[in-house]
């Protein structure tokens, strides 16, 4: 059973083609996956005493009125009193509004 060489050649041709897509591929999966920890290595943050929810990640929390240096809570409490709305008052559509 001899075989042309036309027939040995198109597997070849086909592995030529499949291995590095298949190797690209893998590497293009394994990129996405790097920054990303699997749910099994996840390590949940201890929660502070006394609170039911764990605190937000540093970059993810809200400020507190605490938080804020003096100079920038006398601001806030002052923007708070005079909250002018540049579009002017909002009509009474309605009586019971």
């Amino acid at each position: 059973m001899t075989r042309s060489v036309r027939e040995r050649v198109a597997p070849m041709r086909a592995m030529t083609i499949a291995l590095p897509a298949s190797i690209l591929l893998s590497i293009a999966a394994e990129a996405q996956d790097q920054g990303r920890q699997s749910p099994g290595r996840m390590t949940t943050p201890p929660a502070s005493a006394g609170t039911t929810t764990p605190q937000a990640p540093v970059g993810h929390r809200q400020p507190t009125q605490s938080s804020l240096p003096p100079s920038v809570r006398k601001e806030e409490d002052s923007t708070k009193r005079q909250e002018i709305d540049p579009l002017g008052p909002l009509p009474k559509i309605c009586a019971n509004c």
